[in-house]
């Protein structure tokens, strides 16, 4: 059992107490420790985890923005817990605990590094540490074939003088080294430090031997062998555990998936945020998971993040290009991208517009290079005007960036009787350009979608959405005031929502302009 006294914070006095299931901490509806009110101005909505593993109690940050903090010090991933540890969630001024851990309800002593275990048996420690000696045994059950090994001609090879023996002087010295620092206890690296050894023996000895792995193993002495299997052994647990990482995941992106898709036929503001807030939830849960997956295999986790069709891959270039990478991108946003890209692919004067881009292009990157912007926002004047510097709409709106008359005098432009600088690319452009990058100022560049959005209803449209937002609790933080939080509540107007996936799919397409058709 755990328990939580808290010392600040409104619960200050209060103390609550878990079992060993998983507890989850945040602002969100389903969090096992939930926080709300003024207490809850620093915590995240899916804020952090309590779990339980091999008998000792951990504290994982699940990406607070705030962070989580144990006796003064930010934690990242997963962090043992002891009885006197104080912990807090969120910058100065979020709340704070004192951990009490029942020593009748923990496998090993408080604080210490738990056992590394071969098939759920805990490995039996040696009573008295040796470092110099464990880097020997492990050296020597690595060291393949330097008992009695042949060459390809049969010849007796010296052991140092195999490939392989270095690398497993290396393994055996770094898990000396960890066993060390730990006080003679298995340091928890074991696993992952011998299964790296292992591998990079096994492509040694393939390659320089010529001789397949198992023969070489049989050839080994009976201790050594002994040691080789219990090593299978950890590695076959590490692979079951990143197989269940990976199932865990791809289980919880399937359920974004139908969140979000119930999300698209919801009307209902109330359920729309209480479906918002499961969102989070499953969200941190899918992160966690691909952080520990990234944590016990780097390429595994980058294929999963590497998924997704061409065009969820071409968005997430962009959105990184901005720092405006978002976990789980909305199934009709991508819909709408790809219905916009079809339409503007297949219009009948993409060449001419195509050729009206190019002709323009350097005179407008010059602009936004000066204040720099950019690229994918100049596609504006394409979603606006086509390139056409002569475009005028029913409202009135002209020139190649459709501004007012209004407007463009308020951003410095001539517009009277006589002059009307609007049909002046160069000067619109710098004019343009100079109201992107105010509005990329005042909202941030990772919420460049706001000023796409801006662009099209009016800065003081979204000022208005995002004021809305604010009276909803937590409502100042950064992940309610992004363009995606807008758009999955439905506070922007219809027109608003697929103006910016149109100029988006200007931007791919244009990108990619030998594909869609546009370039000989």
């Amino acid at each position: 059992m755990i328990r939580l006294k808290f010392v600040s914070g409104s619960r200050s006095g209060s103390t609550v107490a878990f079992g060993r299931e998983p507890v989850r901490i945040g602002r969100s509806a389903g969090a096992e420790l939930r926080f709300d009110g003024a207490e809850a101005a620093t915590v995240s909505t899916h804020h952090a985890q309590i779990v339980w593993e091999r008998g000792a109690c951990f504290l994982v940050d699940t990406g607070s923005r705030n962070g989580t903090f144990v006796n003064g010090q930010r934690i990242t991933g997963k962090h043992v817990l002891a009885s006197g540890d104080r912990v807090g969630f969120g910058s100065s001024g979020g709340p704070e605990a004192v951990i009490e851990i029942d020593a009748t309800d923990v496998a090993s002593p408080p604080g210490a590094p738990y056992a590394d275990t071969v098939a759920g048996a805990p490995l039996q420690e040696p009573p008295a540490f040796d470092a110099p000696q464990i880097a020997a045994q492990v050296a020597a059950a690595l060291k393949i074939g330097s008992r009695g090994g042949r060459g390809r001609r049969g010849q007796r090879l010296h052991p140092h003088a195999h490939p392989w023996a270095e690398k497993a002087e290396q393994a055996a010295r770094e898990v000396a080294e960890r066993r060390a620092i730990a006080g003679g206890r298995t340091s928890g690296d074991t696993v992952l430090i011998l299964a790296r050894a292992m591998t990079q023996v096994t492509e040694a000895a393939t390659s320089h031997t010529n001789r397949k792995w198992v023969k070489v193993v049989i050839a080994m002495g009976g201790t050594a062998l002994a040691v080789i299997v219990a090593l299978g052994v950890l590695v076959l647990a590490q692979q079951r555990e990143i197989d269940r990482l990976v199932h865990a995941k791809t289980t919880i992106d399937g359920q974004i998936l139908a969140l979000q898709q119930r999300m698209q036929a919801e009307t209902d503001t109330a359920r729309l945020a209480a479906m918002e807030d499961n969102l989070a939830t499953l969200t941190g849960s899918a992160q966690t998971a691909l952080r520990e997956l990234q944590r016990r295999d780097e390429a595994r986790a980058a294929q999963l993040e590497a998924g997704g069709d061409e065009i969820e891959r071409e968005i997430r270039k962009i959105l990184a290009k901005f720092n405006a990478s978002t976990y789980a991108i909305p199934p009709i946003f991508r819909e709408r991208l790809q219905f916009h890209i079809d339409e503007l692919s297949a219009a009948g004067n993409r060449r001419a517009m195509f050729g009206l881009k190019q002709r323009y292009w350097p005179a407008i990157m010059k602009e936004f290079g000066a204040l720099g912007l950019p690229e994918e926002m100049a596609y504006i004047a394409w979603v606006e005007s086509r390139f056409d510097p002569g475009a005028q709409s029913p409202a009135g709106a002209l020139g190649l960036w459709q501004m007012t008359a209004s407007t463009a005098q308020s951003l410095g432009l001539v517009v009277n009787d006589s002059v009307d600088e609007r049909l002046d690319p160069d000067k619109q452009t710098r004019a343009a350009a100079t109201y992107l990058a105010r509005l990329l100022s005042e909202f941030g560049e990772d919420s460049f979608m706001l000023v796409l959005a801006s662009y099209n209803r009016g800065e003081n449209g979204v000022r208005r959405a995002l004021g809305q937002v604010a009276r909803e609790p937590g409502g100042f933080r950064k992940d309610k005031r992004d363009f995606w939080h807008l758009y999955r509540l439905k506070l922007l107007p219809e027109e608003t929502r697929e103006y910016v996936p149109r100029v988006l799919a200007a931007a791919i397409i244009a990108n990619n302009a030998q594909k869609y058709g546009l370039a000989n």
